[in-house]
C-alpha cells in the first residue's frame, strides 16, 4: 500500500488540503506562542520554558475548546477546514485525544510525519487514526445564477 507522501505525488486535492492544514495549524501555533510570551511577561519565566511547555498546553487548551464547541480553530476557519468524527459529531473526549500532541510542536510534527509516511488515510495525522477523526475542507459554494433576458422578435413575412 501507499503512503500518504506516496499519494502527494499525484493527487493535487491531497496537497492542497495539507497545504491548508499545515497552514492553519502554523497561525494557531502563532496565536499561541503570542499569548505564550504575553503570559510570561507578566508571570516572568525561562524563553525555553516559554517555547517548549507553556505554549503548547497554551495550544493544547485553546484547540480542544475551539475543536469542541466549533469543531474548527481560528486557523481552521481561515481556511474553510473543520475537524470530524468518522460516525457523528466530534465529541469533547475526541478533541481532547486528537489534539494531545499538540502538547509540543515537536511532537505534533513528528505526529504530521507519522501519519503521512505510514499506511492508512492519508488525509490523517498518525493519532488521529487512533480515535477515528480527520479535517476536511468545507465547500462552501457561491452559486451565481446567470440571468439573461429573452427578447421577443417580430416574425417577418416573406413577400
Amino acid at each position: 500500500m501507499q503512503t500518504g507522501f506516496d499519494i502527494m505525488e499525484y493527487d493535487s486535492s491531497l496537497r492542497k488540503l495539507w497545504g491548508k492544514r499545515i497552514s492553519a495549524d502554523f497561525i494557531d501555533f502563532v496565536i499561541t506562542l503570542v499569548t505564550a510570551f504575553l503570559f510570561a511577561y507578566v508571570f516572568p519565566m525561562n524563553p525555553l520554558f516559554v517555547l517548549f511547555v507553556a505554549q503548547g498546553i497554551i495550544w493544547y487548551i485553546y484547540s480542544v475548546i475551539f475543536d469542541a464547541v466549533w469543531g474548527k480553530t481560528p486557523g481552521k476557519f481561515i481556511f474553510n477546514l473543520k475537524a470530524v468524527a468518522f460516525i457523528g459529531d466530534l465529541t469533547l473526549a475526541q478533541a481532547l485525544l486528537r489534539n494531545l500532541t499538540k502538547l509540543n510542536w515537536l511532537i505534533f510534527v513528528g505526529d504530521i510525519i507519522a501519519g503521512l509516511s505510514t499506511e492508512g488515510d492519508p488525509r490523517q495525522r498518525f493519532s488521529e487514526r487512533i480515535i477515528d477523526s480527520l479535517v476536511i475542507a468545507e465547500i462552501k459554494e457561491e452559486r451565481k445564477i446567470k440571468s439573461f433576458k429573452i427578447e421577443e422578435k417580430e416574425e417577418l413575412e416573406l413577400p
